[in-house]
């Protein structure tokens, strides 16, 4: 066998290959995934993967003023009071530590 007969062999064989995987490929696409839009289940997973909202974009301005007008509580507003009532409480502490040291 010479080189362009090899050579032949090789190009009908992949042409033959490629011919398989292009039919198997349509099948499988045509049958299986026909309700399948990868390009908008990229769109959607990039979506996804790149939404950085924070805590306070997903409470939504008329939430928060139905609270005001209702008398409830600002969102984060009991976070603020526990810890002013928790310095406070560290506060007193201090001083009774200072006064005990200094006597």
């Amino acid at each position: 066998m010479s080189a362009t007969d090899l050579y032949f062999k090789f190009v009908i064989s992949l042409a033959a290959g490629l011919v398989g995987v292009g039919l198997l490929l349509t099948t499988l696409f045509e049958t299986l995934l026909r309700d399948w839009d990868p390009v908008r289940d990229l769109r959607r997973w990039w979506r996804l993967q790149t939404a950085t909202r924070s805590q306070a974009a997903a409470i939504r301005a008329e939430d928060i003023l139905r609270q005001i007008d209702r008398g409830a509580a600002i969102p984060g507003q009991d976070f603020a009071e526990r810890r002013r009532e928790l310095l406070r409480e560290v506060r007193a502490v201090d001083d009774r530590l200072a006064a005990s040291a200094s006597s």
